[in-house]
């Protein structure tokens, strides 16, 4: 089956025998029939052309449930032990991949969908070599106009970022050194970087730095950051929220009770949102905390989602009460708690993402609708098992997770891209499977 994905002809917003939600792993069983009325397609754009042809998949499993599955769409040729890490759309004619191969060192590469063709761009000279202990995020502010940065995880904090415009690159100065939280949340995942017109905010151990265009600050902020978010308002004004935790802090007695906490970015300084509080009945389970891992702008509605998990140290007490996921949504100056059925874990905001219909994707697997309805997505068809040399070829007949590193949404449309990398496996124990990188698209209907 082929899986296209947008451009200018078609719009990514047709729900052309859709595909699901592959966003992090492998998704097996159905999901339930949702037989809420189905209205008639109307993408917010409808002129796309090809991001690319998928390989033949082994079955037309997606294609029987449309609104529901996943769907390859780019997966490059040699691509094999190469990983995708990074993710940034500005448009259906503007998507970015920056991936990872080779070993030991790792060095990192680009890939851009322009409207008619993949290309791969040159990396910065200094990131050419690779490191094993780097992490990368890509950010856009607008088409044309590209960040890359890198944070090293080998204890010397070192972080670097790289403005692409006019297809040079130029290296920033080096930000302020900040003293970092010992929590910070899923700041190590794919949007620790966010950026919107020509600001851009980092989140570096809990601190966030940001650079106006000109020169890099660090803005007070009142709890440690866990989640950026950026869009721009309707007359370009740039904006940000953070969202993390308060009180991570414990006092020589130990005892300290964590609670969401976030900010929205105005008039150059982070401004406070008041965030609902969580607390268990009494008597308190050890360890409790209550704390906000992901922030997205929706912007079909203008509004925003805040996720995390209310949770506790098990296996301590007797009697044990139900942790319980973290929803909120709101306007940017209040929150609204929403209740959702427990996933049983905390969501990433690499892997959260509106759907273009004023539904949320909660995680790869998981979407909410506009009304509220959750249903599970399904993984993508799977992929051709790779040649082997020396023959003869093993077969790689066990499960093929997708794991994603980070999703978007095309601006416009219902389209979410996902980028990762497909693990295949086999029944050997030795050596690591074979990996090829994947981009996959989820087309939502907009069925409720």
């Amino acid at each position: 089956m082929n899986a296209s994905l947008p451009t200018r002809r078609t719009l990514i917003g047709l729900a052309v025998a859709t595909g699901a939600s592959a966003l992090t792993g492998c998704a097996t069983g159905d999901e339930p029939d949702g037989k809420g009325k189905r209205p008639p397609p109307t993408p917010p754009a409808t002129d796309t052309a090809a991001l690319g042809e998928a390989p033949p998949a082994a079955d037309a499993a997606s294609a029987a449930s449309p609104g529901r599955a996943w769907r390859y769409t780019h997966v490059p040729p040699g691509g094999q032990d190469a990983s995708y890490r990074a993710l940034a759309v500005t448009s259906r004619d503007d998507v970015w991949l920056l991936g990872t191969r080779g070993e030991p060192s790792v060095a990192p590469f680009l890939e851009h969908w322009d409207g008619r063709r993949w290309s791969e761009p040159e990396v910065p000279d200094e990131l050419k070599r690779g490191d094993r202990q780097s992490t990368f995020a890509l950010a856009a502010g607008e088409p044309g106009d590209l960040w890359l940065a890198q944070r090293t995880l080998d204890g010397n904090g070192r972080f670097a970022v790289f403005h692409r415009a006019g297809g040079e690159w130029q290296r920033l100065p080096d930000p302020p050194a900040v003293q970092g939280e010992r929590w910070s949340g899923g700041a190590t995942d794919g949007a620790w970087c966010v950026a919107s017109g020509t600001h851009l905010w980092a989140n570096l151990s809990g601190k966030v730095v940001h650079w106006d265009g000109q020169r890099w600050d660090v803005p007070p902020l009142a709890f440690s950051a866990a989640a950026l978010a950026a869009a721009p308002a309707a007359d370009g004004t740039p904006r940000a929220w953070v969202a993390g935790a308060a009180g991570i802090e414990c006092g020589q007695g130990g005892a300290c009770y964590p609670q969401p906490a976030t900010a929205r970015w105005a008039d150059g300084a982070w401004q406070q949102i008041d965030t609902p509080a969580y607390r268990f009945p009494d008597p308190l389970p050890p360890e409790p905390s209550a704390t906000l891992d992901t922030v997205v702008h929706d912007p079909v509605n203008d509004r925003l989602w805040a996720l995390g998990r209310h949770d506790f140290n098990h296996g301590e007490a007797d009697v044990e009460p139900d942790s319980e996921d973290i929803v909120l949504t709101g306007d940017g100056t209040a929150w609204t708690k929403v209740g959702v059925p427990d996933q049983g874990r905390a969501f990433a905001t690499a892997t959260t993402v509106p759907d273009g219909t004023g539904g949320l994707l909660l995680d790869a697997w998981t979407r909410r609708t506009r009304d509220g309805a959750v249903h599970k997505l399904r993984a993508p068809d799977r992929l051709p098992e790779p040649s082997e040399v020396p023959k003869p070829k093993r077969r790689y007949d066990f499960k093929q997770p997708f794991d994603i590193a980070r999703t978007c949404l095309i601006p416009g449309t219902r389209t979410v891209l996902a980028a990762g990398v497909v693990r295949f496996n086999n029944s050997s124990d030795t050596g690591d499977p074979p990996l090829r990188p994947a981009l996959a698209r989820y087309d939502a209907d907009g069925a409720s």
